[in-house]
Order: C-alpha cells, then structure tokens, then sequence
C-alpha cells in the first residue's frame, strides 16, 4: 500500500473500495487459515471503517450497499460496520447467521447473541 495517500486523505469511495479489497484478502486468508494476513487485513478494515464514521454524517453510510455484495465477508463486515445505522444491516447479518457453519455464519451468530444479550451494542 505504498504511495497511497493516508487513510484521512482518501475520499469516500476509495475507502469503500479498500474496504471492499480487505474484506476479500480476510476471506481469502480465512479460506487458506492464514491468520497474520487475516488479522493484518482486519486491523486496516478497522481503520478503515473508525475513518468512515469519524467523517460528518458518518460515512459509513456508503457501505450500505455492500449489504448485497455477492461475497460473504464483505457483507459480513458492510452489516457489522452499519449495524447501529440500519436495520437492512440486522437482516444481512440474519441472513449470514442462516447459512450453517462456515466463519461468517459463525461471527454473524455471535454477534446476533451478544446484542440481544446486552454484551455489544452497535456504534
């Protein structure tokens, strides 16, 4: 990622495609049980999304329609990013806990559960 400008100078829609690049290598790291390129990707994603809603307005609305992006990661991270937004965002991630046992299905139930617990609330 060298000679890109910093994440603060980029405009909108060069974030939500860096965020969209990110979600993709998590799921290719995942897919090949990578971790450290796993959680390099997930730490820029963070920084990424912390940009987004810092911006006036919260940005993070230009994520929304990741919701209905055709890889999982990257409408698993579009939904965990604008859960406190939207409720499409509630019902992507529903739809991604309903697929059975692969790591999205996984994150999306654990985090269903620990909203309706009261353990993690969406910011």
């Amino acid at each position: 990622m060298t000679s890109k400008p910093e994440i603060s100078m980029r405009p909108t829609d060069e974030l939500v495609a860096l965020f969209i690049d990110l979600s993709l290598e998590m799921k290719r790291a995942d897919d090949w049980l990578e971790n450290g390129a796993y959680n390099r990707a997930h730490k820029k994603l963070r920084d990424v999304r912390a940009e987004l809603q810092r911006r006036p307005g919260d940005e993070r609305r230009a994520l929304l329609p990741l919701l209905a992006h055709p890889n999982i990661q990257v409408r698993l991270d579009a939904a965990t990013a604008t859960l406190a937004l939207s409720a499409e965002a509630t019902e992507a991630m529903q739809g991604i806990a309903s697929l059975g046992y692969c790591s999205q299905a996984v994150s999306a139930k654990r985090m269903l559960r620990a909203i309706e617990e009261g353990t993690w609330t969406p910011t």
